[in-house]
């Protein structure tokens, strides 16, 4: 009697899956409404349905990019979220260098084809997006959307992703010599900026700082007092999981000394850890290699992609795990 109770619950359960997932695929963008300046409730929708692909730091990009940053969400009308993008305009640190624009956080539910191309049109057209250099990190799913929309035809690094257990991560005894790796909160803000800058040569300085505050940030410093490095671990308290990035770096050792610091005062105290490396720059794949319990598996996660170049000045050497992808291209 209990199975059979079961049974009949599963397959009303099923369903009503089935419903669902008719009705959504069935629903034209015509009927939906396109939310450019989204409620708080919109945006906590919108984070969940992306999960931890950048859907925590919508909240720290409105506040430091400001009218730089933008948000479009595809609603129902009850405002249910069932689609959206984000876009950021960088602005070139260097007069003779062009802005970008990247896009991100691209998202249409499962077996839906046309939400995203209606979203991203509009958004395309108001920001001006064609006639300037556009693009960013997209997945497999999504890259021909946004050539369709943005014309991304020129591509760049291909990024894999690797998830560990805090059983799988452990701190190596290792040596780092002419190294000295100094907690964010004690050094100068500037030599932050200023080693970004080297990196990413376009304006961030508030973005970058904000996410330093928000995690377990490092300094690494040469014999000489140089900055040579610098790493940082987010936290997302609500689930336990961690983020590597950026870890940006002159050489592997430091990049090593850095995060083995932030290891230390972690002290296992995460659920899991998640780390980025490029296909454009063999160290991204290696240097984490010496902190873990079993094999580094790399899974493809997305392609840089824009409608002219790869945004200049792009210092990939040096950038051994690359900031958010949602929110920039390393």
């Amino acid at each position: 009697m209990n199975t059979l109770f079961q049974q009949r619950s599963k397959i009303t359960s099923l369903c009503h899956v089935a419903l669902r997932r008719y009705s959504i695929e069935n629903v034209l963008p015509k009927d939906l409404k396109i939310v450019k300046n989204p409620s708080d409730s919109q945006i906590e929708q919108f984070r969940k349905l992306v999960g931890r692909d950048g859907g925590n730091e919508i909240q720290m990009l409105k506040e430091t990019m400001k009218d730089r940053y933008h948000l479009y969400l595809l609603c129902q009308k009850d405002s249910t979220v069932v689609s959206g993008t984000q876009s950021i305009h960088y602005k070139s640190l260097n007069p003779t260098t062009p802005d970008f624009q990247t896009f991100g956080l691209s998202y249409q539910p499962e077996n839906t084809f046309h939400f995203l191309p209606h979203l991203m049109s509009e958004m395309a057209a108001d920001l001006n997006s064609v006639s300037m250099n556009s693009g960013g990190c997209v997945d497999s799913k999504n890259a021909a959307i946004w050539r369709k929309v943005l014309h991304t035809k020129v591509r760049g690094s291909t990024y894999y992703v690797s998830d560990y257990t805090s059983d799988e991560v452990f701190l190596p005894e290792l040596e780092f010599d002419d190294v000295a790796v100094k907690k964010f909160q004690n050094v100068p803000p500037e030599d932050i900026i200023k080693y970004d800058n080297t990196i990413f040569p376009y304006q961030r300085q508030e973005l970058l700082l904000a996410k330093f505050k928000g995690g377990i940030g490092r300094v690494a410093y040469d014999k000489y007092g140089k900055v040579i490095g610098i790493g940082l671990v987010s936290f997302d308290k609500s689930s336990g999981n961690c983020e590597i990035g950026p870890i940006y770096s002159d050489t592997k050792n430091a990049a090593q000394a850095m995060f083995h610091s932030i290891l230390g005062e972690m002290n296992g105290g995460f659920k899991e850890i998640r780390v980025r490396c490029s296909d454009k720059f063999e160290d991204s794949a290696t240097w984490i290699r010496p902190f873990l319990r079993r094999r580094h598996e790399m899974t493809p996660f997305a392609y840089v992609k824009f409608n002219r170049v790869i945004p200049d000045g792009l210092n990939m050497s040096k950038v051994f795990v690359s900031s958010s992808p949602s929110s920039a291209p390393c």
